[in-house]
């Protein structure tokens, strides 16, 4: 979807220290964004983890930094999230897009690449989700997975195990 300027979405912060592993829809204050964010639709990517204790943070940091600064620059970019790493080491980032296909092409460039490749290394575990995020001529966000699977297992938030892998896109 086109827009003339980016929304905001700055005003977001994790709801609570569970926030990793609730749904991404519960999981942000998205409430706080809506006086600056107009009617609209876009694609969120989210990469949930759980860090290997021995990982380099610094290194990571550096990783994820240049990713961000690479997709910044790219078309149809809206916003990145860096979600703060729980005690437990879990965490959830996303990107925002205005469309599937420019997050597609971005994740190609070689910045986002390089940060990827680290997957393996820096991750006990981790998981990609996509959503379509709507928000709502008459207030409010919502989400629902962008391919939903036929028979979507519910997982119990408390509970969750992350197994390397990706969501179905």
């Amino acid at each position: 979807m086109d827009q003339p300027s980016r929304p905001s979405f700055e005003r977001l912060a994790p709801v609570s220290d569970r926030y990793a592993v609730l749904p991404v829809a519960e999981a942000y204050t998205w409430a706080a964004c809506e006086p600056e964010v107009g009617p609209g639709e876009w694609y969120l990517v989210a990469f949930r983890s759980t860090r290997h204790p021995e990982v380099d943070e610094a290194l990571l940091t550096s990783y994820d930094d240049w990713a961000h600064a690479e997709a910044i620059g790219a078309p149809g970019f809206v916003h990145y999230f860096k979600g703060p790493t729980t005690a437990d080491g879990r965490c959830m980032s996303f990107c925002l897009w205005n469309s599937r296909a420019e997050a597609r092409e971005a994740a190609g460039r070689p910045a986002h690449r390089r940060a990827v490749g680290q997957t393996h290394e820096a991750y006990a575990e981790y998981l990609l989700e996509f959503h379509r995020v709507r928000r709502l001529a008459d207030g409010g966000f919502a989400f629902e997975p962008y391919d939903a699977p036929a028979e979507a297992p519910v997982v119990d938030p408390g509970s969750v195990t992350l197994q390397p892998k990706v969501a179905p896109s």
